[in-house]
Parts: C-alpha cells; sequence; structure tokens
C-alpha cells in the first residue's frame, strides 16, 4: 500500500472478488469508487510511487504457459494444443479424461475457467466459469468420467474440495476445513484424497466423493496426494523442514506412517507427483539449470532417472494417461521491475 503526496489516494496492490491476478488500484480516500490503473495477465506483487505522484514502480510476475503433450516413449518433441503462451493454461491444474480428454485451468480474465480438449487439439470447450465470490483450481476427474473434483477458493484464502458434474453442473461441496487442496480420486470413484491445512502443517484428508465426514491420513506435512492405479497406496509430496531434502512418501490408502521415503535431487521441486501407468514409479519435476523436466523413481528403490529430454521451459502441472501420454502445463514465469508514468484510472497510462 502506497499514498498519493498530492490528494492522499492509497495505491494498493490487490484483487477484486472472483478476479485471479493482483493489479494496481487507486482508492479515493473521500470514499469513492475503487480504480483499476492496471488491468493485464500480470501479477503485481509490489508498488511503490515517486515523490511527486507522477510515475508508479512495481514488480510485475508474468506466467506463460500453454498445454502440452508427449506420446509414450517421446522424451522431446512435444505438441501443444492450446494459444501459445497465454491464459496460464494448466498453472492452477490438468488431469485427463478416462477418454483421452483433457481438462485444465485457463486464466483468461476477469475469471479463470475450466477448460475441455480433446487430445488432438481440437473441440475446444469451456465447462464452468469461476464465479464472483470464488476461483476454483486442481481439477480431477472420476474414473468413469462422470463428474469432477475441484478446490473452490473463497475470501481469506479458504478453500474446499468440491464435486461437479462433467459439464460443470450440479456442484456439491464435500470439505469444510481451513485450506482443502489437490483432490484426487480413486480408481474405484469412492473416494477423493486431499490436502487440508491442520494447525501449522498440511496434511493428508479423505473423504467419500459422496460427502460425509472426512477422515485424516497422516500426521506429518504432506502435500500433492496421487493414488496409485491398483488404489492401494498413496504418493505424496513431505514438505521439508530446515535442511531435510524433498522427498516422496508412499502411504497406505487407509492412512498411516510412510512405507517408503525417497529423497530427491536438491533441484526436484516440491509439486506435483504422479503415478506411472504401471504403478512402477513416481514422476515428479526435476529442475536443472532451469530447463524442468519430468524424471521418475522407482518404487522397488534405486536412482531416479529422466522421462523427458526438453531443453527450455518450466513445468507448472502434468499427470500421465493410462495409455502412457503425458500432458504438460509448460512454459515461462518472469519477474520484472516496471515503471507506470502518467498513470490514470481505469489502465490508460504509459509504461
Amino acid at each position: 500500500v502506497r499514498q498519493l503526496p498530492q490528494n492522499q489516494d492509497l495505491i494498493v496492490v490487490g484483487r477484486l472478488s472472483g478476479a485471479t491476478n493482483s493489479q494496481i488500484f487507486e482508492i479515493p480516500m473521500d470514499g469513492g469508487a475503487v480504480r483499476p490503473i492496471t488491468h493485464d495477465l500480470s501479477n503485481y506483487i509490489e508498488v511503490r510511487v515517486t515523490a511527486d505522484g507522477k510515475t508508479l514502480l512495481a514488480v510485475q510476475g508474468l506466467i506463460l504457459s500453454r498445454i502440452q503433450t508427449l506420446g509414450p516413449g517421446n522424451r522431446s518433441d512435444v505438441r501443444s494444443l492450446s494459444d501459445e503462451d497465454r491464459n496460464q493454461d494448466g498453472f492452477e491444474g490438468l488431469a485427463w479424461t478416462p477418454e483421452g480428454k483433457i481438462l485444465y485451468s485457463s486464466d483468461p480474465g476477469p475469471r479463470r475457467e475450466l477448460m475441455e480438449i480433446d487430445s488432438s487439439g481440437s473441440n475446444l470447450r469451456r465447462l464452468a466459469e469461476s464465479a464472483s465470490d470464488s476461483v476454483f483450481s486442481d481439477p480431477a476427474v472420476s474414473p468413469r468420467g462422470d463428474f469432477i473434483a475441484v478446490a473452490k477458493w473463497f475470501h481469506e484464502d479458504s478453500a474446499n474440495i468440491w464435486r461437479m458434474n462433467r459439464n460443470g453442473g450440479n456442484e456439491r461441496r464435500l470439505t469444510n476445513g481451513r485450506q482443502d487442496l489437490h483432490p484426487t480420486i480413486t480408481p474405484d470413484g469412492q473416494w477423493v484424497v486431499y490436502s487440508s491445512v491442520e494447525g501449522d502443517q498440511s496434511v493428508l484428508m479423505k473423504v467419500s466423493t459422496q460427502g460425509g465426514p472426512s477422515t485424516k491420513l497422516t500426521d506429518f506435512d504432506a502435500d500433492f496426494p496421487a493414488v496409485s492405479p491398483d488404489g492401494k497406496w498413496i504418493a505424496c509430496s513431505r514438505i521439508p523442514r530446515q535442511s531435510q531434502p524433498v522427498s516422496v512418501v508412499i502411504v497406505p490408502l487407509n492412512g498411516g506412517s510412510p512405507v517408503k521415503v525417497f529423497p530427491l535431487p536438491e533441484s526436484a521441486s516440491n509439486g506435483p507427483s504422479a503415478w506411472s501407468p504401471d504403478g512402477r514409479a513416481i514422476a515428479f519435476v526435476n529442475n536443472v539449470n532451469g530447463v524442468g523436466n519430468i524424471w521418475q523413481q522407482p518404487v522397488d528403490g534405486g536412482k531416479a532417472t529422466p522421462v523427458t529430454n526438453l531443453t527450455s521451459g518450466s513445468i507448472f502441472n502434468f499427470q500421465w494417461s493410462r495409455a502412457g501420454w503425458l500432458i504438460l502445463s509448460r512454459g515461462t514465469q518472469t519477474f520484472d521491475a516496471v515503471l507506470i508514468r502518467n498513470f490514470q484510472p481505469d489502465g490508460i497510462h504509459t509504461r
């Protein structure tokens, strides 16, 4: 928050209800309406005002991503399905459907959308749009393809798991935690496993896909659950404490202590993981020299090895299909300092 010297109005970085990107606004101190200064796909993190009140200096974060696929055994020849580097496609989640379609989040502005597209890149359609009071993320599709589980964010950073029909209708809340995220559905379609903030840590929980009470599965810091193809195990990221390395752990579907722990390379992302289609390995994102690739850790032990051989860009999200195809949300994330001169409300200014 910064104050303009000439009229005492406030310049703030914030997000309007239902919007997904933080923008710069002017708040009149006389009680007038909030006025936007920027309106774009960037996220503004910090803002300062020069002494004469004529120029703003802001930190601008920009995520450019697209949906891409890799066929079985293909290490580098990606195919782009969504528009090039637009709308943060897949950054907040993506999923395969049983028939081989792809669901993904998209941020065209002002509200996040849930999109569906064929694996060939055709038949793009919007399934749902975030409401004015909420934003959804992390879509997961049931094994039969008849419903979707999503995380839905509300005011004050609260989030819960909701269920909706495949066409985006008939929404029902399944959980009531403080922050419930990253749903994954068991192969029998009976349970949603998810992470939930409890006190000062994130734990794994599960809830029936029909609703009802949730069951706590872990008592250690865990996030990004993924259920094995046989439905017996959950792989998740163990959140590191202090000097601990990032690791993937395996726990039984009914919860309990880890049965296996795999420390990952120091360059590994503390983010989503996924089981290989045969259930013999757990895949994760490894960032080497600023480039993201998919690696896999055999569950029987041994060294992690690369699956892809990409030479540029970051991987924000990924999933494996039953047939061995990879879907990626891939692109770049940048942070720049920008000057905004001669700024006026409603986005009229020069840079």
